[in-house]
């Protein structure tokens, strides 16, 4: 890696990033690097944001949708809460070990949650809502 920068600080002008255009312009090249630098930075702002927004968003509707809290069908402790998001969506989480499953009923949330038992599903790590 070294021979490559002492190389390209000898002879520019063979430093293919130091080309606009296909015209040596290291000042300019310079710049635009800079400027795509800057909004990269803004564009992982504003999507870390966004993300934050959506989480928030559905901490809120998790902290009013809350049915019941029952025994988790992996663990076996009472942590399995189980959310009604919407008349059609039902959604199990396990606030020990992790484990998910949704449905349209109560019925069919526990059933897939119950069904993903060793698949090592974790909500925290990326749920199905």
């Amino acid at each position: 890696m070294g021979e490559w920068s002492q190389f390209f600080e000898d002879f520019p002008e063979e430093n293919p990033a130091n080309y606009v255009g296909g015209v040596f312009n290291p000042q300019e090249a310079k710049k635009i690097r800079e400027l795509q630098q800057k909004q990269e930075t803004a564009s992982r702002a504003a999507t870390s944001e966004v993300n934050a927004m959506i989480a928030k968003a559905k901490k809120d509707t998790k902290a009013r949708s809350l049915l019941l809290v029952e025994d988790c069908p992996q663990c076996g402790l009472k942590e399995l809460n189980t959310y009604k998001i919407s008349d059609k969506f039902y959604l199990c989480e396990c606030q020990d070990c992790g484990i998910y499953g949704k449905g349209v009923n109560h019925e069919q949330a526990l059933k897939h949650t119950s069904d993903a038992i060793g698949e090592f599903k974790d909500w925290r790590e990326g749920s199905e809502f």
